[in-house]
């Protein structure tokens, strides 16, 4: 049996925050009430935001179980774009609330060649995929590629059709946007393998030339 790993209540609240900038807070609202998330609705029709520290005390099925719920509200293929835009708002809340989810307390960027900040983003978010997920993260470098994996994951918990394909858009949005606020560029990233479809590993394929235009 999959464990169900606590993570830290921040990680949930700027998700939360995310998802309400990217489809308002009546479109999340509405998404949380078909998707039985009601404990995040509040008496008078808001949304219920967790606490925004670092004590982890959220479920991984807790946090897959909105990401699902964004997806079975749009349907497979409209909610992709969707949690990717999710995913590049989550970044941008986590870096202003909660440096630390990313790996990123205290990192100075100016003035450092393209590829060391590449290096930077993706080995801070390995890091706190490790330190603050318990993901059993690594990541590789090859010539042209990084490539990172990881054995545990939120999606685990999500259910789906496995035809739908890898569906951690909203790591892959965060990830093109920390890439993005660190280089000023856009790299295509590819998820690969997926737990959830029942890969042995998450794996994303990270492009080290970014993208034209």
């Amino acid at each position: 049996m999959i464990k169900d790993i606590r993570i830290p209540n921040a990680s949930l609240y700027v998700l939360v925050l995310a998802a309400e900038e990217v489809m308002g807070k009546n479109g999340l609202i509405a998404v949380f009430r078909q998707g039985d998330l009601g404990m995040l609705i509040t008496s008078d029709d808001n949304i219920k935001y967790p606490p925004n520290n670092m004590d982890k005390q959220i479920p991984y099925s807790l946090y897959g179980k909105i990401q699902q719920a964004i997806e079975d509200f749009y349907g497979s293929r409209g909610s992709r774009a969707i949690l990717m835009r999710v995913g590049r708002a989550n970044f941008r809340y986590t870096l202003h609330e909660k440096p630390a989810l990313v790996g990123l307390g205290g990192v100075i960027m100016k003035a450092l060649p393209m590829g060391t900040r590449q290096k930077l983003i993706l080995n801070g978010s390995n890091k706190a995929a490790n330190d603050e997920f318990h993901m059993e993260s690594i990541l590789m470098e090859e010539d042209d590629t990084f490539i990172m994996r990881r054995t545990k994951c939120p999606c685990q918990f999500r259910q789906r059709d496995k035809g739908y394909g890898p569906c951690d858009h909203v790591t892959v949005g965060s990830l093109q946007e920390g890439l993005k606020w660190a280089t000023g560029k856009v790299f295509k990233i590819r998820q690969t393998r997926c737990l959830n479809i029942g890969d042995d590993v998450d794996e994303f394929i990270v492009n080290k030339t970014p993208e034209e235009g």
